[in-house]
């Protein structure tokens, strides 16, 4: 049996080039938390962050965006869509789109892709 245990926050810290993300391709293929299938992310960004994503998205790929604490505004600007998370459990989940992402207070997200 193989067993991994840690902390998140810490493990970010100590690997902050892999952004947040905990399991995916990009892990190293002799670490349990290396998958081809699904990438998991834990972040916490700060109020007024803004970025731009889904670029690089793989085709039919699906996203699920978990808020644990804050408040989160993603935009899909192709759509006019605009979808605010604002309570601990709020989600949303979208397939391979383009989208703008803002921290609209300090905000903890847990994010999976399949």
């Amino acid at each position: 049996m193989d067993i991994e245990t840690g902390n998140l926050d810490l493990l970010n810290k100590k690997d902050p080039e892999k952004k947040g993300w905990l399991i995916g391709s990009f892990i190293e293929e002799n670490s349990l938390r290396h998958s081809d299938k699904c990438e998991v992310k834990w972040a916490k960004h700060l109020k007024g962050l803004k970025k731009v994503a889904g670029e690089n998205l793989k085709d039919n790929c699906k996203t699920v965006v978990i808020l644990i604490s804050g408040k989160w505004l993603t935009r899909f600007p192709e759509s006019g869509k605009e979808i605010i998370l604002l309570e601990p459990g709020d989600y949303l989940v979208y397939s391979d789109s383009y989208h703008e992402n803002e921290a609209l207070e300090d905000s903890h997200l847990v994010v999976v892709r399949w």
